[in-house]
């Protein structure tokens, strides 16, 4: 099918009174149409940051990012104008990410305004917020009403649908159900996965909830301080997980079968600093299996196995871990 999105050493950072804030350090990856990548870690790790940067909410520190094999790193106002009818973004706030005095209908229409789609033919423009408010499961009797009047679950299927407006190649996903109840949840992430494979769309989805990002993703990269510290196919990851970091998080997913236990790898240890890193892996003073190298010099990512990613000093020790 071929990439849709390569990510080139990425970078974020931000001022602060005390130096330079590494939101995002160094992130490489590639993303094929069609295909779903999971971003996991803990708050501030800089998943949101990495999510912002790719859509240009937020402008890079440094690095590339190449979009259907353009580099779209540094666009003009106009570029990005365009750039935003193939890239869109769903927000982890259902109720703040929309205009409180706007109905549906005008938080659907307002990018198709903007774009100019249809040429501004306003009959045809308001026969394509019909469509999408069907395919994402809003009543047409909703059309008027305002965010306050409708619960999580349909306000996030207005973000969704606002998102789908401008016939978008690819979407970046927030935390798009965190603030929903698990009944919920699992109601949107199947429009998602429904509406993906009708439209043949990529995703970015970004979450802390490994439960989750196993359910819609077709890969999986763990991020930790900024930094990417292990990537590979979703179902692998499970199997087979190298990280410490990685093991860590999965020790912690709740088991639903009676009597099944797992045993809790609880860290320790104080969290690095992101402003001004030290040399070394940022993980290392929260890592049990931490040597003398890990603070040292940090780790490159490397491949160990066929789409299997890691940044360890300890990679070549990875065994199979049944979770």
């Amino acid at each position: 099918m071929g990439a849709l999105l390569e990510i080139k050493d990425l970078k974020k950072y931000f001022k602060t009174p005390r130096g330079l804030l590494h939101a995002v350090d160094g992130i490489n990856f590639t993303l094929d149409r069609g295909k779903t990548l999971g971003v996991v870690g803990e708050s501030g790790c800089g998943k949101s940051t990495l999510g912002r940067l790719i859509v240009h909410l937020i402008e890079p520190t440094g690095g590339r990012i190449f979009f259907e094999g353009r580099d779209c790193t540094d666009l003009s106002r106009q570029a990005l104008l365009e750039s935003r009818r193939k890239m869109q973004m769903i927000f982890q706030d259902p109720f703040s990410s929309l205009n409180p005095r706007m109905t549906v209908k005008e938080t659907i229409l307002e990018p198709m305004i903007i774009h100019g789609m249809f040429g501004g033919n306003q009959s045809e423009q308001a026969l394509r917020v019909r469509e999408i408010m069907d395919a994402v499961g809003l009543a047409e009797n909703l059309a008027d009403s305002y965010p306050h009047e409708l619960d999580g679950g349909r306000r996030q299927r207005i973000g969704i649908a606002r998102a789908l407006a401008l016939e978008p190649k690819f979407i970046v996903c927030d935390e798009p159900v965190s603030a929903l109840d698990v009944s919920i949840q699992a109601q949107i992430l199947n429009l998602m996965q429904d509406i993906q494979n009708e439209r043949g769309l990529t995703y970015i989805f970004i979450t802390h909830d490994l439960s989750v990002v196993k359910h819609i993703s077709d890969d999986i990269c763990v991020m930790y301080l900024g930094n990417m510290v292990e990537k590979c196919p979703a179902g692998e990851i499970f199997k087979t997980h190298c990280h410490p970091y990685t093991r860590a998080l999965l020790s912690a997913i709740p088991i639903a079968k009676a009597g099944a236990r797992r045993e809790r790898i609880l860290l320790k240890g104080e969290i690095s600093s992101p402003i001004e890193p030290k040399p070394g892996c940022r993980f290392a003073p929260r890592c049990l299996e931490a040597r003398q190298d890990c603070s040292e010099t940090q780790p490159d990512l490397m491949e160990i196995s066929p789409g299997h990613m890691v940044a360890c000093h300890l990679y070549s020790k990875c065994k199979s871990n049944k979770t």
